[in-house]
């Protein structure tokens, strides 16, 4: 399995100065979360838009993609023991190193660093988007974690993800990931010392609406 992730990618620019990588949430695909570029992009940014597939397909769902899965062992996480999690923490590490070698490839390609980058994520391509940041010793423009949650509950002891700009986001009406799973997240970067901004969003759910769109636009002015 080739260890560099597929995907559509786009751009206004011949010669982009910053790159925004997309991962999306479980069962969906890179193609259909590409069309949030376009409402996002500002000309300015001169960036360059790579949406990501995960690495593995959801049986049974021909377009449908996930970075682990939510049924290891044929058990929904929500009833997962420790051998699940270990299972679900394998595919989670897999999936991080294809993302940061997906990531390398690009910055190769545009010769650009990874502090030319921005990684966003809705849903559980949110959870992922953490992971990477937490995992790398490099440090990222930013990270957008939209819907998602942070898994990790260990100390945070990368100090280059505690200087990384991070935006979360939620729908206060969120029936997939419930509104406590933003407040735990909330407190869990609040207690390592990151360098974060939260938004709850009251009308939204398990979306992105044009005001988490207008937030996002401001914050990735700010980080770039």
């Amino acid at each position: 399995m080739s260890e560099i992730l597929n995907g559509p990618s786009i751009s206004k620019h011949n010669h982009p100065k910053k790159l925004i990588f997309m991962l999306h949430g479980y069962g969906d695909n890179a193609a259909n979360f590409m069309h949030l570029a376009n409402p996002i992009d500002q000309e300015e940014w001169q960036a360059q838009y790579v949406a990501l597939n995960a690495p593995k397909f959801i049986e049974g769902n021909f377009m449908g993609y996930q970075w682990f899965d939510l049924y290891p062992n044929g058990i929904y996480i929500a009833e997962a023991g420790p051998k699940e999690f270990k299972q679900i923490k394998k595919e989670t590490d897999e999936a991080v190193i294809k993302i940061v070698k997906t990531i390398q490839y690009y910055c190769d390609e545009l010769k650009l660093t990874f502090e030319d980058c921005i990684l966003m994520g809705f849903s559980q391509g949110g959870m992922m988007t953490f992971e990477v940041g937490n995992f790398l010793k490099k440090k990222l423009a930013g990270l957008l974690i939209i819907s998602g949650r942070i898994m990790n509950d260990q100390t945070i002891t990368n100090s280059i993800i505690k200087k990384t700009p991070i935006f979360i986001s939620h729908g206060e009406m969120d029936n997939v990931i419930p509104i406590s799973a933003f407040y735990k997240s909330q407190e869990y970067l609040k207690k390592n010392n990151c360098n974060f901004e939260a938004h709850i969003l009251n009308q939204d759910g398990h979306n992105i609406s044009p005001d988490t769109i207008t937030l996002l636009q401001k914050f990735i002015k700010k980080i770039l």
